[in-house]
């Protein structure tokens, strides 16, 4: 895995134009507030995984009564994606096609990791898919192949022993205005493996942020349009940011 040091926005975007691939291919982004975090879906941190079951057949039975809106019965892409949504751990990890909103997510609230590097993870989706034996094209969620790597979140006896092991890249299908202005992507992760143990070339690529370089870019990225309310366009996040306006350098 090449890795690289980036130390404005210049040179982050100097560095994936020299990755980007031309044609049909394209990359995904992940931002990292803290380059030493591991890029492993929230369910496999800290004690989750072994009850990942009970806390998803747990939303279910809850959120079933307690949403006015929500997924159809037993539609495993929707509930999996609403509990990602509400903060349950699960096992999809969000990418995004967007390097600047993956770099807003690597350097906002940086005080929160002080002296800590962040960084940006950088993804061949189609490689990815190409490697774990699914061709090159990127599915969309409700897909079968996504669908059988989901089966075991809810019902592990149910489980077929092809989806078992898979790491797959796949497009979000759910009506969510967070979702599309983030331009998000999934990797779903029903393997124990992390992408970084993956060996296919170039798969992965990781770009630092020095911590000191981070209030820098996002000046950079306010100049690009690139702000809490462009990222989270709810009004809790309207009323935080017009906050931080009105209170700047108090």
């Amino acid at each position: 895995m090449k890795e690289y040091i980036a130390n404005n926005l210049r040179e982050l975007i100097s560095i994936v134009n020299d990755l980007y691939p031309r044609g049909k291919y394209y990359l995904w982004y992940r931002g990292h507030l803290n380059a030493q975090w591991e890029l492993v879906p929230s369910v496999q941190r800290g004690s989750y995984a072994a009850n990942e079951q009970h806390m998803a057949i747990d939303f279910y039975m809850r959120a079933s009564v307690a949403l006015k809106e929500k997924p159809p019965p037993h539609y495993l892409p929707g509930w999996v994606a609403l509990m990602q949504h509400y903060g349950l751990p699960t096992r999809l990890l969000d990418w995004s096609k967007s390097l600047l909103v993956a770099t807003f997510f690597a350097t906002y609230r940086y005080e929160d990791q002080p002296g800590k590097d962040g960084c940006i993870w950088i993804l061949r989706p189609g490689q990815l898919n190409l490697s774990e034996g699914l061709g090159d094209c990127i599915s969309p969620m409700d897909s079968p192949s996504i669908t059988e790597l989901l089966v075991s979140v809810f019902d592990s006896g149910a489980e077929r022993k092809e989806a078992k092991d898979k790491i797959y890249a796949c497009y979000p299908v759910e009506n969510n205005m967070r979702i599309y202005v983030q331009q998000a992507a999934f990797t779903v992760h029903n393997s124990k493996r992390k992408l970084t143990d993956i060996k296919s070339d170039d798969l992965l690529v990781k770009a630092v942020i020095p911590y000191d370089a981070k209030k820098e870019y996002l000046e950079e990225l306010k100049i690009c349009g690139i702000t809490l309310k462009s990222v989270y366009p709810d009004a809790d996040h309207i009323a935080e940011e017009i906050k931080a306006f009105y209170n700047y350098g108090k």
